[in-house]
C-alpha cells in the first residue's frame, strides 16, 4: 500500500502533467483527465518525445518517450515520475 504522501505527489504530478498536456499541447480540457489514454487524445511517438523533453527539463531527471507511451496516461506517467524522483 502506498503512503499518503506518495499518493499526494502523483496525484499532484498528475495534475501538473494534465495542465501541460491541456496547455501546451492542446488536448480537449472538457473531456481530458489523469486517466485518458494518450493514444485517445491523438498523442502520437512525435508530440510523446515533446512532451518526455519537457518532463525532463522541468523535473531535471530523464524522462524516455517509450516511457511515457508505455504509461499511457497521465496518472501512470506521474507514476513514473515520482518513482524517479521527480517533486512538484
Amino acid at each position: 500500500m502506498s503512503s499518503p504522501v506518495a499518493s499526494d505527489s502523483v496525484a499532484t504530478l498528475a495534475d501538473a502533467l494534465l495542465t501541460l498536456l491541456v496547455d501546451k499541447y492542446e488536448a480537449p480540457a472538457e473531456t481530458t483527465t489523469v486517466d485518458t489514454e494518450f493514444e485517445l487524445l491523438g498523442f502520437d511517438s512525435l508530440i510523446l518525445v515533446e512532451v518526455a523533453v519537457d518532463l525532463s527539463r522541468r523535473y531535471g531527471i530523464e524522462v524516455a518517450d517509450d516511457e511515457l507511451q508505455e504509461a499511457g496516461t497521465a496518472v501512470r506517467a506521474a507514476e513514473l515520475l515520482a518513482a524517479k524522483g521527480a517533486v512538484v
